[in-house]
């Protein structure tokens, strides 16, 4: 009887300490296992975010993915992400309005904007929800912002260009084809970056010893006739932002035709047939753009992110290309290269 009793009394007191020990051991397992939790409550819940941009592709898939890309990495599977995308042509853009309305009834939780033209549309349609906005400008000189380290409202930016480098891409130009004299460079005045971007070449040019021939661009019809003009250019220079974006597929196989070279501001699916590109890569800066949109998510003020600027342009080489037209790239530009299309 006694050594049962023993046992008993030792079982009850084991009883008795675990019972005690069970609030510890719930706040020990709440520790342990709530960011795993969050997690999965972050996965499950989903995020809707508006994209808005004009219908260029490839240019606008790529976008997307590297922005998707992004999130993904920061956090944000494809599950958890809903992308609401709205293309507009500029042919709209006096029901565009309407559409993002439309789209904000999707409650969307930010608005991510490709280029800076309907950006005062957005604001109009609300001044509530988020807004980052890639551009290819200086959004403080275009009066987009009030400035880089302090945008101010909802919105904020990435830009994936210094309007200064159409003048190098002009530069780099007399480098790959010595011999050119006559650049033709067609551009949208509509917008302020394409603007900056002509102002910078206009200026580069006559310390290259080259002309530079400025053709304007409001519709595609006045862009087929920019590239027509091309008879006597020697080649030709893409200046970032508005209405060309949407035909550098067409651009680029035009000038290929005329055999002339021609330098892009990234590589993409639209000029990668092109002979050259320099700059920033758009699908890395949307890429990018996926920090300042976890912040805005998890609370952060939009108008107090200071705009990001990009810190790395890669120059592409397209070899074939340079084969097809009849070019022979000097060696010491072709060993700056970081990509050799081969």
């Amino acid at each position: 009887m006694k050594v049962i009793s023993r046992q008993s009394s030792s079982v009850s007191k084991r009883i008795l300490a675990l019972c005690l020990m069970r609030p510890a051991l719930g706040l020990l397992a709440t520790l342990l296992f709530a960011p795993c939790l969050y997690a999965q409550a972050q996965q499950l819940t989903e995020t809707p975010i508006g994209v808005i941009g004009a219908p260029e592709e490839p240019r606008f898939s790529e976008i997307v993915a590297g922005l998707k890309k992004g999130l993904g990495q920061l956090g944000y599977a494809p599950t958890a992400i809903v992308v609401h995308e709205t293309k507009i042509v500029r042919a709209e853009e006096k029901s565009a309005k309407s559409v993002i309305e439309a789209l904000l009834r999707q409650k969307a939780q930010v608005l991510f904007l490709i280029g800076s033209r309907l950006l005062n549309t957005v604001r109009e349609a609300s001044a509530d929800v988020p807004v980052v906005f890639i551009t290819p400008g200086d959004p403080v000189a275009a009066g987009l912002v009030a400035s880089l380290a302090r945008p101010g409202g909802n919105t904020t930016a990435m830009t994936f260009e210094f309007p200064e480098l159409s003048g190098k891409r002009l530069e780099l130009l007399k480098e790959l084809a010595p011999p050119i004299r006559r650049v033709v460079a067609i551009y949208d005045p509509r917008d302020a970056s394409p603007r900056q971007g002509i102002m910078a070449a206009r200026q580069a040019a006559p310390g290259l010893g080259l002309t530079l021939v400025e053709r304007e661009a409001r519709s595609r019809e006045d862009f087929v006739q920019g590239l027509q003009s091309m008879e006597g250019a020697d080649a030709y220079l893409s200046i970032p932002g508005g209405l060309p974006t949407g035909f550098y597929r067409e651009a680029t196989r035009v000038v290929n035709a005329k055999r002339l070279p021609a330098i892009f501001h990234s590589r993409s699916g639209s000029t990668v047939d092109a002979l050259a590109s320099y700059g920033a890569n758009d699908a890395q800066v949307a890429h990018d753009a996926a920090r300042l949109m976890v912040k805005i998510l998890k609370g952060a003020n939009t108008g107090e992110l200071p705009v990001e600027r990009p810190t790395k342009f890669e120059l592409v080489i397209n070899l074939k290309t340079a084969k097809q037209i009849g070019l022979a790239i000097p060696s010491n530009v072709l060993a700056r290269a970081d990509t050799v299309i081969r």
